[in-house]
């Protein structure tokens, strides 16, 4: 495990894996479906254009609630999205229906895609007596794709989503509702997920242990980072 500052797996009973991008994938991607949705509607437009788009739209897109930076709830997110989608299609002639669509595809199991390492590392953590948290910025509908997903289902002790408990990562009541969740103390709770704000230091902020999952890139020096999530309870045998 490629890592300074590793885990304290003394007392680490709990762990916290993001969702998108940690566990979990569109397939297809985002680009291939906002490309068909356009296409739908009479709208050819260049994959790799979309992708852009949609890079930089949901990069700089920022969550402001009634909470202020990073509040949320569901009605946000809705907001949000739908802005995202116009910015990222705004050539479609009926913009609300491809925001319908786009909303329902992303709801269903069938849309994504566990990594190949998420169900043999999720085993080995659950064989380790140590209990499995979702923790996603992310709407209600990650309860249908995660609970619909067989990968998932079974190994999932609590499921923590931004918009229901009014706060996204990386503000710091995000992880406190983790760890009133799961019951635990924050030094008791390791995040794991592949944001380095978002999933490390905002933990680490919040008094939690975490790593960044970097899958095979180089990750910063400076951060506790795993290329896959087998190596992530192989490092805890290592050190037992």
């Amino acid at each position: 495990m490629p890592t300074s500052n590793p885990p304290n797996w003394d007392l680490i009973s709990g762990i916290v894996f993001d969702a998108v991008g940690t566990l979990i994938k569109p397939v297809p991607s985002v680009a291939d479906v906002y490309t068909e949705a356009a296409r739908r509607q009479g709208v050819e437009l260049d994959r790799d254009e979309v992708k852009g788009r949609f890079h930089v739209h949901f990069g700089s897109d920022e969550v402001r609630g009634d909470r202020g930076i990073h509040s949320t709830d569901e009605a946000t997110e809705v907001h949000r999205w739908r802005r995202i989608v116009h910015k990222v299609l705004p050539e479609v002639p009926d913009p609300d229906r491809v925001f319908d669509e786009l909303w329902d595809h992303f709801r269903h199991p069938a849309s994504w895609r566990c990594f190949p390492d998420v169900a043999p590392a999720l085993r080995a953590v659950h064989e380790a007596g140590i209990t499995v948290c979702i923790g996603s910025n992310f709407d209600s509908r990650l309860r249908e794709v995660v609970l619909g997903h067989r990968d998932l289902g079974w190994a999932v002790d609590a499921l923590v989503i931004s918009s229901e408990i009014g706060y996204r990562k990386p503000h710091p009541k995000f992880f406190e509702a983790v760890c009133r969740r799961l019951d635990l103390a924050p030094e008791q709770i390791l995040c794991v997920g592949d944001d380095v704000e978002n999933d490390v230091r905002g933990a680490m902020r919040a008094g939690l242990s975490a790593v960044l999952l970097t899958r095979g890139d180089s990750g910063p020096h400076d951060l506790p980072h795993i290329p896959n999530l087998t190596d992530l309870m192989e490092s805890r045998l290592a050190e037992a």
